[in-house]
């Protein structure tokens, strides 16, 4: 750690040196088939947040601030996405492309710690889910908006409280990345949603399995990465409106954005709200304080002087989430889509500052982001009275260098920090006061040829957890020891990703993890009335370890059909899970947090076909697959059934799509010693959408229907089902989006 820390002010040095000379990129792109040129194809470097688009004539032109190596990826909806690395020195480069017709969702490059890549291009098994299709499904929130993927999941408290479950894993096991930095909002309590909405964002990736090199001991299980709205093209500027409105629970959504690029200053400003009454499960069945609303506000600003870089980012959001305490058949007064928080409710206010820098050299890169969140988490028993208010505030750092080893080779080194406070306010308090740190070094060798790719690094991390005395956890005159503790980890990965030929893929990933307990694993003595359950900690709990091996390919036979296919297998050393006693308190069950081997197994596959005798028509079809047990054979807790979905979509002309949908989840009769078997279930989806281009502006209109047979089914990652709720009912809604 010092070698790092010493290397840190070198970067003070180099700067001054930031005048270069501006390179130009340049093209022309036009129909595979044809060799008509596309207008409005989206050209767009990522890690520079440069763009533009092509003319009438099919040509473009991008003015590059510096020289260096680049991917510059070109997107136009209706077309297969192209990905072209590049090596940008003083002269202009010319970059000619065709693109193919392809009604699949367009693909983006993934972006792996600060890594920018093509898709195939990295080893690692990565998801995208974008705004739109989150849209026009009528996701409530990042977690339901990514929860169709496969191997991804949402453990729910209602419609409004989830979050992001990856092959079994959530919680302080799933990293949550957005604006530069991880975001946190309490995720180590099982009804403690992520609470993001889709305000401002592009899309999403979700990074399955460990990620702990680029990301830290958070990342055992994966990482979901909240990619925002890229910058306006250069020299112009973006407005986008969407409006949102859904039958179910009478609910309403807004959401305004405006943003602008000049050749040195870009900015982006968003804000949005959403509001849900109660939702109703099958026959119109009500399912009391259920209700959600958030209000969202985030700004970014960034600018560009040679070499240097820089985005500067905020946001503030503030969410209320109801949730069922005392019984389900609790009398209320209201309507059926009332909006009041009389009764008991989350209260969850959230402010992230964060700053993003690069310095892009000759033969190095360095990379400077650092922040600062602050989460305000309150429990309202009804009648303004809060029982639980905690506080979680958390600074973090992240410098790193990427160094050009060679034409083909980058060689990365960095460092990591994170401090963290938790603070009690309320008169109820599960877990105590403390204070945790976190530092890990790593490096990473990648190496990128014109048929493979590897990549391989180590990374140490220490975390220390210091609680404070705190008194009257939930029982009076009870009291929490309080204990200091630290940990160090050890975590490698290793991968490489082949394609022989342009139709096939293959990858392999070999990835150890590392995670110490949170602090309600180690700490928690008492009763949360979310959870209904009195939670009790062992502060003696060991780390997590685990070691995950994967392999998977891709095969595309000429745009007529496409597969792909993964397996892994992911060994868990003393994997941490509730359990419950069997002794009572005050009439709720008390758990205990214990340990285990364990081992988590499956695999996904999904197909794309597009039959050219019938062009205009898209089946997609994806199957997910799990098994996770103890080192008894005992299943794990909150482990998703198996599941298989499949999507028809027909394209009638440019402006007119629609789709219909079928998904069936499996039995799940591999519960845990808590858990009761789950019935299969099978979901009806449809949607119509339009949408028309004119000078300047576009125009995007879906209608959805969602469960429209109106089954009544509970998943098995609900944890209404414990009260006897079921999950939605039929759900139809209207998704509108003007850009201007």
């Amino acid at each position: 750690m010092t070698n790092v820390r010493s290397a840190v002010p070198y970067l003070a040095c180099l700067l001054p040196f930031w005048g270069h000379a501006q390179a130009v990129l340049q093209g022309s792109i036009s129909d595979a088939g044809s060799g008509r040129p596309l207008i409005g194809v989206a050209v767009f470097m990522p890690e520079l947040h440069i763009g533009t688009v092509t003319d009438t004539t099919g040509a473009y032109v991008l003015n590059i601030p510096h020289s260096g190596r680049y991917t510059v990826q070109f997107t136009m909806i209706g077309r297969e996405s192209v990905f072209q690395d590049i090596a940008v020195q003083d002269e202009p480069i010319q970059v000619d492309v065709q693109m193919r017709t392809s009604p699949a969702q367009l693909q983006e490059v993934t972006i792996i710690g600060d890594q920018v890549d093509a898709p195939k291009a990295t080893s690692r098994a990565v998801s995208v889910v974008s705004t739109n299709a989150m849209r026009d499904r009528g996701a409530l929130n990042v977690s339901d908006g990514v929860s169709r993927l496969p191997g991804v999941s949402q453990l729910t408290t209602g419609v409004g409280i989830s979050k992001p479950v990856i092959r079994g894993l959530y919680g302080n096991r799933v990293q949550v990345n957005m604006l530069g930095q991880r975001f946190d909002n309490q995720q180590w309590q099982d009804e403690h949603g992520l609470g993001l909405s889709d305000v401002g964002i592009d899309r999403v990736e979700v990074i399955k399995g460990p990620a702990a090199l680029q990301y830290g001991s958070e990342a055992i299980g994966g990482v979901v990465n909240v990619i925002e709205d890229r910058p306006a093209p250069m020299g112009s500027t973006e407005q986008d409106l969407h409006l949102g409105a859904m039958s179910n629970t009478g609910g309403g959504t807004i959401a305004y954005a405006i943003k602008g690029s000049k050749q040195r200053l870009w900015y982006r400003v968003a804000v949005g709200a959403d509001s849900h009454g109660d939702y109703a499960s099958s026959g119109n069945e009500r399912v009391l304080n259920s209700r959600s609303a958030m209000y969202i506000g985030k700004a970014s600003l960034g600018w560009r002087k040679g070499r240097w870089s820089s985005a500067e980012h905020v946001l503030f959001s503030f969410g209320q989430f109801g949730f069922v305490f005392d019984t389900a058949s609790r009398s209320v007064d209201d309507g059926r889509y009332a909006r009041s928080f009389a009764g008991p409710h989350h209260q969850v206010t959230i402010g992230l500052f964060g700053t993003e820098n690069t310095y892009h050299g000759e033969r190095l890169k360095w990379t400077i982001n650092g922040g600062w969140t602050t989460n305000k988490r309150q429990e309202q028993e009804g009648g303004d009275r809060i029982s639980l208010d905690m506080l979680l505030n958390t600074a973090s750092l992240r410098v790193q260098a990427v160094a050009n080893v060679g034409a083909h080779a980058t060689w990365t080194n960095g460092i990591a920090l994170m401090y963290r406070t938790n603070t009690n306010l309320g008169s109820r308090i599960i877990i105590p006061d403390a204070r945790t740190r976190e530092g890990g070094l790593f490096s990473l060798y990648r190496l990128k040829g014109e048929h493979v790719a590897f990549e391989g690094g180590v990374r140490l991390d220490d975390r220390a957890i210091r609680t404070l005395a705190t008194s009257d956890l939930n029982t009076v005159g009870s009291s929490v020891e309080p204990f200091d503790r630290s940990w160090t980890g050890l975590n490698g990965s290793l991968g490489v990703a082949w394609d022989p030929c342009e139709s096939f893929n293959l990858k392999v990933n070999v990835s150890s993890g590392y995670r110490s307990g949170n602090l309600a694993e180690l700490s928690s003595n008492g009763l949360h009335e979310g959870t209904a359950r009195f939670e009790i900690g062992d502060p003696d709990l060991g780390p997590e370890r685990n070691v995950c091996a994967e392999l998977g390919g891709a095969w595309d036979l000429d745009g007529l059909l496409e597969l792909s296919a993964s397996v892994y297998r992911n060994q868990f050393f003393d994997y941490i899970y509730l359990a419950p006693t069997g002794e009572e308190y005050l009439g709720l069950m008390i758990y205990r947090f214990l340990r285990s081997d364990a081992v988590l197994q499956g695999g996904e596959c999904a197909l794309d076909l597009h039959p050219k005798a019938l062009r205009r028509f898209v089946l997609h079809a994806d199957y997910s697959l799990l098994r996770a047990e103890k080192a008894s054979g005992d299943p794990l807790p909150f482990i998703p059934a198996d599941r298989v979905q499949g999507e028809l979509t027909f394209t009638p002309s440019d402006r007119w799509w629609a789709s219909f949908g079928v998904r069936h989840v499996l039995q799940q009769d591999r519960p845990a010693e808590f858990e009761t078997d789950t019935p299969s279930y099978t979901l009806l989806d449809a949607r119509l959408g339009w949408r028309s281009n004119w000078p300047g502006s576009t125009l995007r209109i879906t209608l959805y229907g969602a469960n429209l047979a109106d089954v009544r089914y509970v998943d098995h990652l609900s944890r209404f089902k414990f009260f006897g709720l079921y999950d939605m009912g039929r759900n139809v809604g209207l998704s509108l989006q003007l850009t201007f």
